[in-house]
């Protein structure tokens, strides 16, 4: 068994593992969580590349550095979506692309495999574990998540059911697209500091950041 680990717009430390038997997928993912803030699990004998989160949501930060590791351009699977997206690497900088396919419910976003509570600053200062999880079982969902935003700048907080972790990441692809839709504001700025670009057209979302490896 390998991991890698990464960071996604300077935060958001990721574990990515390769040849890890389904049985022992959830504690590994329990052992690897005391250092990282989601795990991935990755398959080399997938027709395509393909990542399954440790809770089987979808997770675009962890995509993107899936797709960091890949080919200059192509096309992955990863849970929380059906169909396989495209995705590509250039200037040390990685974007994929998912299906532009949301549910907006007042303050609530849903996205496949994940759906997020917005607030502003002025409304919350701190999201709660349990209020993440009731959300989680209301909507069905595997994760679950919640952002306080000040601007255009967010503090992402993410539950997953399947492992029952809850952690205020440090940055959040999928937040920033559920906080894009809900604001329209492009250029997200997370805790780090960095930015996660976001572009909507008809078809997909393009989501970009770049991706460093560590040890």
């Amino acid at each position: 068994m390998i991991v890698k680990k990464f960071l996604i717009a300077g935060g958001n430390s990721t574990a990515l593992v390769y040849g890890c038997p389904n049985a022992d997928k959830d504690k590994t993912s329990k052992k690897l969580l005391k250092d990282v803030e989601q795990v991935g699990f990755v398959s080399t004998k997938a027709t395509l590349p393909k990542m399954t989160m440790m809770g089987g949501e979808l997770c675009i930060n962890a995509t993107l550095a899936f797709a960091s590791t890949l080919d200059k351009n192509g096309e992955l699977t990863t849970s929380g979506l059906k169909n396989p997206i495209p995705y590509s690497n250039k200037n040390e900088t990685t974007t994929i692309q998912i299906p532009f396919k949301f549910k907006k419910d007042d303050n609530v976003i849903l996205l496949d495999g994940i759906g997020f509570i917005l607030y502003d600053t002025k409304e919350k200062y701190e999201i709660k574990k349990s209020e993440l999880s009731d959300l989680s079982k209301k909507y069905k969902l595997p994760a679950f998540g919640g952002i306080i935003y000040n601007k255009n700048k967010i503090i992402p907080y993410v539950y997953v059911a399947g492992v029952n972790s809850f952690v205020k990441e440090t940055a959040c692809g999928s937040g920033s697209v559920a906080f894009s839709i809900f604001s329209g504001i492009k250029e997200v700025v997370q805790p780090t500091e960095k930015i996660i670009s976001i572009k909507m057209n008809t078809e997909f979302f393009d989501i970009s950041a770049k991706v460093t490896s560590y040890e």
